[in-house]
C-alpha cells in the first residue's frame, strides 16, 4: 500500500478554496448585474488615502471617493495566516476599485486584528460612520460578533466564512460552501445514470457536512448514499476504513471521495490493492482534487465539480501583474465583493437587502452567485473530467440561474 502523506494545511471539504473566475468582457447573460471589466477598459490608479471623507470622518484606510461608504473587515494584524490573508483581500479591493472607479466608493479598510473583539469595534464604528455596507470579516466566530455589533441598524454585512452557520438574514456569506460543491458533483452524477454511491469521508466536522448533503442530494434525485467510511490521516485508519465498506463499493455504481491532496490516490491504491474491483466504479470528488496528483492512473476519468479555472487563471494573472505575487483564490472574494457593491451602489438609494438578493444573481470572478435571503450562498459550478493526468470541463458552469444559458 502507498505511505501516508499528511494533508498539511489542506483546506478540506470545509475550505475556502473551492473557486474563483471570470474572463475580461465574458459571456456574461444579459440580466445578470455585473460582470468583469470591458476589453480596452480605461483604469484609474489607486490612491492610497483620500481624505475627503462625506460627514462623519472615518476610522481607517479611505480608499476612493465616492458619495457611498462601504467598510471593509480584515484581520490585517492577525496572528498566523491570518494577516497574510487580509493583505491578499486588501489588495484584491484595490484591484477592484482600479476598475469600478474611484469615485464609485469610499471604501474604509478597519482592522479587526482577527479577534471577535476587534470584528465588533470595527463593525460598530462602520455603523456609526454611516456605512451602506460591512464587507467582511473572514473569521465566522468575528463574522457573528460583527454582526451582532451592528444589532438593529439595517447595515447589510458580506462575510468572507464559508461556515453556513454564521450565516443569517442581512448577514451574507460571499465564500465557498462546502454543500454546493458536493449537490453539484452528486446531482450531476445522478443525472448520468449513478443510483448508489459509497462515501468514504475524513474523520470531523468536514465529513459531516460532506456526508449530510451527499445523502441529501442522491435522495433527492432518487439515488442513495448506501455506505459511509470514515478515516484519520494515517495508513491503517484508510485501510480500515475501505475494509468497512468493501462489500458496498462492489455493489454501489460510484464512490464519493470528497478529500484532496494525496487522500483520492491513497483511498483508490488501497481498495485496488485490497483485491476490490472498481473498474466499473465511477469515482467522485470536489474541487480539492485541484490539489492531488491526477496524473495518477487510478484518477482518470473521475468526475468532481469546481469553478470555472480558466477565470481564476485571468484574476491570478491581473493580481500578479498588479501586485507582483499569485494570489490565494479566497481573495477574489473581495474584488466581486467590492464591484457587486459598487455597481449597486452606482444605482442610488444605498446597498438594501433586496438589491443584494437579486434572484438573477451576480457574475464576477469566482464565478455567478446570488444571496439567499437566509444569507447563504448559491453558486454556479463545472463540472471536470480527468482525462490524461489534466482536469477537463465536461459540464460547464450555469451562465445564469434558472436553467438559462
Amino acid at each position: 500500500m502507498k505511505v501516508w502523506t499528511s494533508p498539511g494545511r489542506r483546506a478540506g471539504i470545509l475550505s475556502l478554496a473551492l473557486a474563483g473566475l471570470l474572463v475580461l468582457g465574458g459571456c456574461v447573460a444579459g440580466d445578470v448585474p455585473y460582470g468583469m471589466p470591458q476589453p480596452g477598459a480605461q483604469t484609474i490608479a489607486t490612491q492610497a488615502v483620500v481624505d475627503n471623507a462625506p460627514r462623519v470622518p472615518a476610522s481607517g484606510e479611505v480608499i476612493g471617493t465616492g458619495e457611498t461608504r462601504v467598510a471593509l473587515l480584515l484581520p490585517l494584524t492577525g496572528e498566523g495566516n491570518a494577516s497574510r490573508i487580509a493583505a491578499e483581500l486588501k489588495n484584491a479591493a484595490l484591484l477592484a476599485m482600479d476598475d469600478v472607479g474611484l469615485n464609485a466608493l469610499e471604501l474604509v479598510v478597519k482592522d479587526t486584528g482577527g479577534t471577535t473583539e476587534g470584528a465588533a469595534i470595527a463593525a460598530a464604528q462602520a455603523s456609526a460612520e454611516g456605512a451602506a455596507a460591512v464587507l467582511g470579516p473572514l473569521f465566522s466566530a468575528n463574522v457573528r460578533a460583527a454582526a451582532q455589533a451592528l444589532g438593529t441598524s439595517q447595515t447589510p454585512m458580506v462575510a468572507f466564512s464559508s461556515d453556513r452557520a454564521a450565516a443569517a438574514p442581512g448577514v451574507y456569506l460571499n465564500s465557498f460552501l462546502p454543500q454546493g460543491v458536493v449537490q453539484r458533483t452528486l446531482s450531476y452524477a445522478a443525472g448520468q445514470g449513478v443510483r448508489s454511491v459509497v462515501a468514504i469521508l475524513p474523520e470531523g466536522a468536514a465529513g459531516d457536512i460532506a456526508e449530510a448533503e451527499a445523502r441529501r442530494t442522491m435522495l433527492s434525485m432518487g439515488g442513495e448514499v448506501t455506505a459511509v467510511a470514515r478515516y484519520a490521516y494515517d495508513n491503517m485508519s484508510v485501510y480500515e476504513a475501505v475494509q468497512g465498506v468493501a462489500d458496498a463499493v462492489r455493489a454501489a455504481d460510484a464512490v464519493f471521495i470528497p478529500d484532496g491532496g494525496t487522500s483520492p490516490a491513497t483511498i483508490v491504491s488501497t481498495m485496488t490493492e485490497s483485491g476490490i474491483d472498481i473498474s466499473g466504479k465511477k469515482l467522485l470528488g470536489t474541487g480539492q482534487w485541484a490539489s492531488a496528483n491526477l496524473a495518477d492512473p487510478a484518477l482518470q476519468g473521475a468526475w468532481f465539480a469546481d469553478t470555472d479555472q480558466g477565470r481564476v487563471s485571468t484574476y491570478k494573472q491581473r493580481y500578479q501583474a498588479r501586485f507582483g505575487a499569485e494570489p490565494s483564490l479566497t481573495s477574489a472574494l473581495a474584488y466581486d465583493s467590492v464591484v457587486l457593491v459598487a455597481n449597486i451602489a452606482k444605482g442610488g438609494g444605498g446597498i438594501p437587502r433586496h438589491a443584494l438578493e437579486t434572484p438573477v444573481g451576480f457574475n464576477g470572478y469566482t464565478g455567478l452567485f446570488r444571496f439567499l435571503a437566509d444569507g447563504t450562498t448559491e453558486r454556479g459550478y463545472a463540472i471536470y473530467e480527468v482525462r490524461e493526468g489534466k482536469a477537463e470541463i465536461i459540464d460547464a458552469a450555469p451562465s445564469r440561474f434558472g436553467g438559462g444559458s
